[in-house]
C-alpha cells in the first residue's frame, strides 16, 4: 500500500482532489494534507510518502521549494505538480528538479488519477529493482570471491576443447586438478539458457540475478550437491550433476524439476529461460555432449520457458568430427587458416585409412562438416546464398563422391568463410546498425535476435563478449550519448531530445542521462554553456 500528500493552499482544491481521486483502486491507504510548505514538511517528518500531489504557486513557499527540501529528505518521493498558468519557468525549474509530472487546472480527475497510476508503477519498480539488489548483495560478493577457481577452470578447459581428456592422460590432468574422485564419475550436463529478462537490467545487475540463478540451479537441479554448477568464459550457464553406475545423479525425474525450476525463475527472478538436458556421459565424451546441448539452443529461435532433452533430438552425434565444431569455429574465427586446414587434411586421411570406407560414412562426414559451415554463418550474420551463389561446384548441397573431392571442397569452403570473417562483417555490426537506425523507438533484445535470426540467449552472450557490456547498457550509452550531443550543439528543448530517442516520460529520460553523466541534462546544458 501506498501513502500520499496533498499540498495546496487552496481548501477546495485538496477537498476536491482528495474525493475525486479513486484511492483504493490505486492501493493507496493513506492520503495527507498541507496548506502550505510548512505543514507538508510537518507531513515527511511523520511519515513517509510515495506520491506528492502538489500545487506550484504558493504564498508561504513555492511548491519548487518545497521540491528542493522534498528531494533532499526523501529521494523516492515522486511528485505531480498542478498549475493554473503554462509558466514557462516554473515548468523549467520542475523539471531540473526531476518532478515525475504536471498538470494543469482544472484538473481533470481521470488524467490525474492515470498521472497518479505511472507515478506508482514507476515507485515500484524501483523498490523491486532495489529489493532484487538487495537480496542477491551477498551472492554477488560471494560471486567475486569465488571458491573453487581450479575446478572452474578445469570444466572451462575441458568444454570448451582445451583440455582433451583420454585414457591415457586422463589421471596425470585430474591429479594436477586435485579432482581424482572425477575419473570414474558419470556426469549429466544441464545448459541453462537465459533468453530474456523481465525489467531492464544494467550489466552488473545481469551479473548478480545470473548468479543467483546459477545458485537456485544448484539447490532445486543438484538436491543431493553432487555437481558442478559453471558458467564458462562465454557465459553459458551449466549444470553438471554427478553420478555412480551408470546414472548420473541428476537423471531421476530431471525433466519434472527443470519444469519447477523455470517456474520459479519466471516468477522470483523475473526471466525466460530454458533448460537443454544432455545425457549421462563420461569424461571423455561430456565436451561432446556439451557440444549438442549448445547447437541445440542455437536452434531455438522462438520458445521461451521450455525444457529440451538430447534424447529427443535423435541419436547423431557430432563425436564423429574430430576436433570437434566447436574448435573447428574457434580455428576459423581466431584467423588460424593454416592450422584449420591441417586439421581438415589429417581428418581426411585419418578416414582415408578406415578400412571399407563406404559412401554413407562419407556423407556423414560432410553432414558434420556442412553443421559447423552452417553455425558459423549463421553465427556471424552471413548469407549462405549469397556467399556461395557464384562459386562454381562450391553449392552447400553438394554432394562428394570420393576423398579427394571432400577435401578440395572442406578446404576451399573455410577460405571463403575465413576471407569473409575478416572482413568484419559480423553479426555484433549489424545488431549495432539496427540499434543506430531504431533509437526513437522501443528495442528488445527478442526483436534484435529475430533480426540477426540467433538464439536471445546466445546473442546476448555473443555481445557481452565481443563489445564488453550487455545490450541494455549499450543501447543506453548510445542513446545518451547522442542526447548529450544535442543537449550541448543545440537549442532544441530538452524535452524533444528526449522524445527523439524515445523517452516521453521526461522524468524516466532525466534518471538514465543522470545515471549516466550523473547530472540532469538541465545542468548538463548549463554547465556547458558556462565552460563555452
Amino acid at each position: 500500500m501506498y501513502k500520499a500528500l496533498i499540498v495546496d493552499d487552496e481548501i477546495y482544491a485538496v477537498m476536491g482532489i482528495k474525493s475525486g481521486v479513486k484511492w483504493q483502486e490505486l492501493q493507496v491507504s493513506e492520503v495527507y494534507e498541507a496548506y502550505n510548505m510548512r505543514d507538508a514538511l510537518r507531513v515527511f517528518e511523520r511519515t513517509p510518502v510515495d506520491v506528492m500531489i502538489c500545487d506550484i504557486e504558493m504564498p508561504k513557499g513555492t511548491g519548487i521549494e518545497l521540491l528542493e527540501r522534498v528531494n533532499e529528505i526523501s529521494p523516492e518521493t515522486e511528485t505531480i505538480f498542478l498549475t493554473a498558468h503554462s509558466d514557462f519557468d516554473f515548468m523549467k525549474r520542475a523539471i531540473q528538479l526531476d518532478g515525475f509530472d504536471y498538470l494543469l487546472k482544472p484538473i481533470e480527475f481521470d488524467v490525474l488519477q492515470d498521472t497518479i497510476a505511472k507515478a506508482l508503477r514507476s515507485i515500484k519498480q524501483e523498490r523491486e529493482l532495489h529489493m532484487l539488489r538487495e537480496q542477491y548483495k551477498p551472492y554477488y560478493e560471494r560471486w567475486r570471491q569465488k571458491k573453487s577457481l581450479i575446478t572452474d577452470k578445469f570444466w572451462n578447459d575441458l568444454l570448451s576443447g582445451r583440455v582433451v581428456c583420454s585414457p591415457n592422460n586422463v589421471v596425470g590432468i585430474l591429479e594436477e586438478h586435485e579432482l581424482m574422485e572425477l575419473r570414474h564419475a558419470v556426469f549429466l550436463p544441464i545448459l541453462v539458457s537465459v533468453e530474456s529478462w523481465l525489467r531492464e537490467f544494467s550489466t552488473k545487475d545481469e551479473e548478480i540475478m545470473e548468479y543467483a540463478i546459477r545458485k537456485g540451479a544448484s539447490e532445486m537441479l543438484l538436491p543431493s550437491g553432487k555437481g558442478e554448477v559453471i558458467q564458462t568464459k562465454q557465459g553459458v550457464n551449466v549444470v553438471i550433476a554427478f553420478g555412480e553406475d551408470g546414472q548420473a545423479d541428476g537423471d531421476f525425474d530431471i525433466h519434472a524439476r527443470c519444469e519447477k525450476y523455470i517456474r520459479n525463475c519466471h516468477h522470483y527472478f523475473g526471466c525466460n529461460l530454458s533448460c537443454y538436458i544432455g545425457k549421462s556421459s563420461s569424461i571423455y565424451d561430456i565436451a561432446d555432449t556439451y557440444g549438442q546441448l549448445l547447437e541445440m539452443e542455437y536452434n531455438n529461435l522462438n520458445k521461451s520457458n521450455q525444457v529440451y532433452t538430447l534424447a529427443a533430438q535423435g541419436t547423431q552425434s557430432i563425436k564423429a568430427m574430430i576436433p570437434r565444431i566447436s574448435t573447428w569455429t574457434i580455428l576459423l574465427e581466431q584467423g588460424k587458416l593454416e592450422e584449420l586446414q591441417r586439421e581438415i587434411r589429417s581428418r581426411i586421411t585419418e578416414m582415408g585409412k578406415m578400412p571399407g570406407l563406404s559412401l554413407n560414412e562419407l556423407e556423414g562426414f560432410r553432414h558434420e562438416f556442412m553443421q559447423m559451415v552452417h553455425y558459423i554463418l549463421h553465427k556471424n550474420g552471413l548469407s549462405a546464398f549469397e556467399l556461395f551463389q557464384d562459386q562454381e561446384g562450391l553449392l552447400l548441397s553438394a554432394q562428394p563422391r570420393n576423398l579427394q573431392q571432400m577435401e578440395a571442397l572442406s578446404l576451399q569452403l573455410v577460405r571463403i568463410i575465413y576471407d569473409q570473417l575478416h572482413q568484419n562483417h559480423s553479426v555484433i555490426q549489424r545488431v549495432k546498425y539496427y540499434i543506430t537506425e531504431n533509437l526513437g523507438e522501443q528495442i528488445t533484445r527478442e526483436q534484435l535476435a529475430s533480426y540477426v535470426h540467433l538464439n536471445p540467449a546466445y546473442l546476448s552472450r555473443l555481445f557481452k563478449r565481443e563489445v564488453g557490456e550487455s545490450i541494455t547498457d549499450y543501447i543506453l550509452h548510445v542513446r545518451m550519448s547522442l542526447a548529450k550531443d544535442l543537449i550541448t550543439t543545440t537549442s532544441i528543448p530538452i524535452s524533444d531530445v528526449a522524445k527523439t530517442f524515445g523517452y516521453h516520460n521526461f522524468s524516466h529520460f532525466s534518471k538514465m542521462f543522470r545515471k549516466v553523466y550523473q547530472v540532469s541534462p538541465q545542468q548538463f546544458r548549463q554547465q556547458s554553456a558556462q565552460i563555452q
